[in-house]
């Protein structure tokens, strides 16, 4: 039994340990894919395209083959409008992913709505790309979205969002030191503020480029000559311009030099030959361009053929119109796509805001209800120590009582007392009498009551004090004179009438609550002249008092 699950064990282990082995061997293949994407990506494709998908075991795996699957097929000019490949990256980056992987996932998702023609949905996609990926290093990405915005929005000559995403586009390039794009994006801008009119700063990003030609290619080379020629620099002489124009023939190819501008700069200089020559030499299939008609209508117009003018002209309007009209369509539709793009930034950023205020609301409510309730447990706390010192005193007050109790009734019952002060003790005794019976039946009322007349009698005790003196004074005048001749204070004549009436030294220390007692007791016998082999004070005041 022991070996057969020692087997399972066995077992178990080594298929998870072969399924980590072939899951970090896929991992590590695509990583590597990821490493020279950019440079290789045919060499990427053909490696992706190698890997069998059913094989691949998580959703991580699937989504990191399909993000980089669609990045090889961009990269090699394979547009896709679906989203079969890309879907299982968009799936998981969702809610997992880098920042990267967020920036790459809605960037490639917003090729493909590009590729569908559906402006709305690739606007979107690239603006979250950016906002999801603003912590990434993947500068290539970024440049790649900002100029794929100012494509869109050159669709419908918004030549400020063109500028605006092309310098951004820019400012990638140029920390990435790709001259090649960094130059036709420098290109696009001048374009945008020579559509705008302003032909100063147009000027400027050109003489950017112009600074950049020994670190281009031809193709980018080929951008600056044409934005050149159609920018049109003033106190430029004509020598100038046709050097320029040479070496743009010289050194680009005949396929990326832009005939329409050539034709239309040497109309400019009034060399018809030349822009003829040019304008035929444009490609046949972009024959129906709006600008090939208006240019091919002012060189039959210098020609002398008037007729071919005119019908190029009626072609050039009608296609004006035709462009004007879906131009007009698709820019509204763009305005309510940008409105939608805004309006759910705003709802979004809206709800985060409600969110924050709902917490911190949350969090007050808390702090508030934490500062009531330590607030209502120290009140509570407060007065259950104080019910505890009420407790104590009550319970000190009827121990009290019981001791005066016991006192003042041996005092009755000495028939040395006189009648007088019997009266005056009897009247205190009436008091604790009905502490005692209060506290033994324990009814709330009537113990309050009368723990109320006992303070009260306590607080009176110097009067009780005060009253048993005078009685004896009134009785016996002389007694107390001689206690006054002998340099007796008030509080220690007192203290000779309690010991007079009965009580023993250990009662009148309880009873007047004096630490003071014990001395007190000697000043008095050292003042009366008695030593401590002398008889006891009580016994010699009353033998004083009866003389």
């Amino acid at each position: 039994m022991r070996m057969r699950l020692l087997l399972l064990i066995i077992t178990a282990i080594t298929i998870v340990s072969c399924n980590d082995a072939r899951k970090s061997e896929t991992i590590r293949v695509l990583e590597d894919v990821d490493s020279y994407i950019e440079a290789r990506p045919d060499s990427a494709l053909a490696v992706l395209e190698g890997i069998d998908v059913e094989e691949l075991g998580s959703r991580e795996e699937k989504a990191k083959y399909a993000l980089l699957m669609s990045m090889a097929l961009d990269k090699n000019y394979i547009d896709r409008t679906d989203f079969e490949v890309l879907q299982p990256a968009i799936d998981y980056y969702e809610n997992h992913g880098s920042a990267t992987d967020n920036l790459r996932t809605f960037y490639y998702q917003g090729r493909i709505y590009c590729n569908r023609g559906e402006s709305e949905d690739a606007m979107e996609c690239l603006v979250k790309s950016i906002d999801l990926g603003s912590e990434s290093n993947d500068l290539k990405t970024k440049a790649r979205n900002y100029t794929a915005q100012g494509t869109l929005y050159y669709l419908y000559y918004n030549w400020d969002k063109i500028i605006e995403s092309s310098l951004a586009a820019a400012d990638c390039y140029k920390v990435l030191e790709d001259w090649d794009k960094y130059v036709v994006i420098l290109c696009r801008i001048s374009e945008g503020y020579r559509m705008k009119g302003d032909k100063e700063q147009a000027g400027e990003y050109l003489s950017k480029c112009q600074d950049l030609l020994d670190k281009i290619n031809s193709t980018s080379k080929a951008h600056y000559y044409s934005g050149y020629l159609l920018h049109g620099f003033d106190n430029v002489s004509e020598e100038e311009i046709l050097e320029i124009i040479n070496d743009y023939l010289k050194i680009c190819p005949e396929d990326q030099i832009d005939w329409l501008t050539i034709a239309a700069t040497y109309l400019d200089l009034g060399n018809i030959s030349a822009a003829r020559e040019a304008i035929n030499r444009y490609p046949g299939i972009a024959v129906k361009n709006q600008r090939y008609y208006a240019i091919l209508t002012k060189i039959y117009q210098e020609e002398g053929s008037f007729k071919e003018a005119l019908e190029t002209y009626e072609q050039y309007n009608k296609i004006t119109d035709s462009l004007d009209f879906v131009a007009l369509k698709q820019d509204t539709q763009f305005i309510e796509e940008r409105h939608q793009l805004e309006l759910k930034a705003l709802q979004e950023k809206e709800a985060k805001t409600r969110t924050a205020l709902i917490c911190i609301i949350a969090l007050l409510i808390a702090l508030i209800a934490i500062y009531l309730i330590r607030k209502q447990l120290k009140i509570r706390t407060a007065e259950k120590k104080q019910l505890e010192i009420e407790k104590k005193r009550y319970e000190q007050l009827y121990a009290d009582a019981i001791a005066e109790r016991d006192a003042l009734t041996k005092m009755i019952e000495d028939s040395s007392v006189k009648d007088e002060t019997k009266v005056v003790i009897r009247e205190r005794l009436e008091v604790l009498n009905k502490v005692i019976i209060s506290h033994i039946t324990d009814t709330s009322s009537a113990n309050k009551k009368a723990f109320q007349e006992l303070e009260a009698l306590v607080a009176d005790r110097d009067s009780f004090i005060e009253s048993t003196r005078l009685t004896i004074e009134g009785n016996n005048p002389e007694f107390i004179a001689a206690l006054k001749k002998q340099g007796l204070t008030d509080e220690e004549i007192n203290i000779c009438c309690l010991y007079v009436i009965g009580l023993k030294g250990k009662d009148i220390k309880a009873y007047t609550s004096q630490p003071r007692h014990y001395n007190q007791s000697a000043d008095i016998r050292h003042k009366l002249g008695l030593t401590e082999n002398d008889t006891n004070l009580s016994i010699f005041l009353r033998e004083m008092l009866e003389k």
